[in-house]
């Protein structure tokens, strides 16, 4: 064998072997999409039970949990949202719950409810930051949030205005969430500059509530950064 051919049939194997190293790489067991479980726990209020959808299970929570499926062969969904509730029921009641089930992904969208209850924002920021501080210490969970739409836009407060919804209040929650959310690394879905609000297509017939269409988009906003960060 001459040092011409000898050369040719060491780069061969070479090549080879490197790209059945790479091959290899791209199917580790430790790569997102080949994880065996992944545990998604939602917190919240109306909007993560599915209110606005039909049926429920259009929400988008379970949207997001369908989304995860990229990256695990089973998604174990814990739901800890409940319709009406504030910040101080997600903090005392939801979060224990969400940090038990040791999760993976958390969601949170967390602020309209207590606008419209005449909450102040600094009690809200105080609460909020006691959650993320929580899921920081206490799970390894990426954590994701969003903040609050112009809820004055909204069919249901144009027809019948609140004294307690108004742009200063909604852009001190805003600020808040904003405040917290950079304190402990939490990305946020921006509902408010994006102007999702302002869609009427996104709105279910309640005029509060995003519609299927609205839970879809939310969804999509959430996955954009949770495929980023799994």
């Amino acid at each position: 064998m001459t040092k011409t051919h000898l050369y040719q049939v060491l780069l061969f194997v070479f090549l080879m072997s490197a790209l059945i190293s790479c091959h290899h790489d791209n199917n580790s067991p430790t790569t997102p999409s080949q994880r065996s479980r992944l545990t998604y726990a939602a917190l919240g209020a109306s909007d993560a039970v599915g209110i606005g959808a039909f049926p429920f299970d259009q929400g988008y929570v379970y949207k997001i949990r369908d989304g995860l499926t990229d990256f695990a062969e089973v998604v174990d969904l814990s739901n800890f949202g409940v319709s009406g509730e504030r910040i101080k029921y997600i903090e005392e009641t939801e979060l224990p719950s969400a940090i038990a089930a040791d999760p993976d992904v958390v969601t949170l969208w967390a602020g309209p409810n207590d606008i419209i209850q005449g909450a102040d924002a600094a009690t809200f920021e105080a609460r909020l930051g006691r959650i993320f501080a929580r899921l920081r210490q206490e799970t390894s969970a990426v954590v994701v949030m969003a903040n609050v739409p112009d809820l004055t836009i909204l069919p249901r407060f144009i027809i019948s205005p609140d004294p307690d919804v108004t742009a200063d209040r909604v852009n001190a929650y805003n600020r808040a969430i904003a405040r917290q959310a950079a304190a402990y690394q939490i990305p946020l879905v921006d509902l408010y500059s994006g102007n999702y609000a302002a869609n009427i297509d996104y709105v279910s017939i309640d005029g509060f509530h995003p519609s299927n269409k609205g839970h879809a988009k939310i969804a999509e906003l959430y996955l954009e950064i949770l495929r980023r960060l799994l």
